[in-house]
């Protein structure tokens, strides 16, 4: 993993831990829907982060 790749995912922990410290504590009206939209933030994040690491790799040259 390059610099900027680990950088990314520094990133993207940090803002998924800010996003799941907001939201919580859950009470309980709707507990099943806020979950299921904690989760559905944290993956966003998560997945964005992937795709930005595997871009920020960039194209290796055959030797």
């Amino acid at each position: 993993m390059n610099r900027k790749q680990i950088i990314i995912l520094m990133i993207a922990l940090a803002v998924s831990a800010l996003i799941v410290w907001h939201d919580l504590p859950i009470e309980f009206p709707g507990i099943i829907a806020k979950m299921l939209l904690l989760f559905m933030k944290v993956t966003v994040v998560l997945a964005l982060a992937v795709v930005a690491c595997i871009f920020a790799g960039g194209k290796r040259r055959p030797s």
